[in-house]
């Protein structure tokens, strides 16, 4: 069965079962809003990680010690820290990077496709 055999066979099952009834409250339910897309400027600030050390801490009770441990540990790691931010900061720089692109290439095949569309 081709995709296209199988998306119809499902429309008239569909059709068939809104007819039985079965879809009833369908009607009634509310459209999904579009999902708002982020832009590529709001991607990017998301994409420069960032760590805070001041919110390292324990929520135990008496966790000061144990506070002080971990941020001991914080800034025995900061180079190795600072090493894999840099990394996965630039793996997501270039990944925008290529999004953007293909986005702009989307958009220029879409207008081409409209011109051709409108002759």
């Amino acid at each position: 069965m081709t995709p296209e055999e199988a998306a119809a066979r499902a429309a008239e099952r569909a059709r068939a079962a809104r007819a039985a009834g079965e879809y009833a409250d369908a009607d009634r339910l509310e459209g999904l809003d579009p999902v708002e897309q982020p832009s590529l400027q709001r991607l990017r600030e998301w994409g420069v990680l960032e760590v805070r050390h001041d919110v390292v801490r324990s929520t135990r009770r008496g966790g000061a010690p144990i506070t002080a441990f971990k941020r001991f540990l914080a800034r025995m790691l900061v180079q190795y820290h600072n090493e894999e931010l840099a990394q996965a900061t630039r793996f997501n720089l270039h990944l925008l990077a290529h999004v953007g692109a293909l986005r702009e290439r989307v958009d220029k095949l879409e207008r081409r496709l409209r011109e051709l569309e409108g002759r």
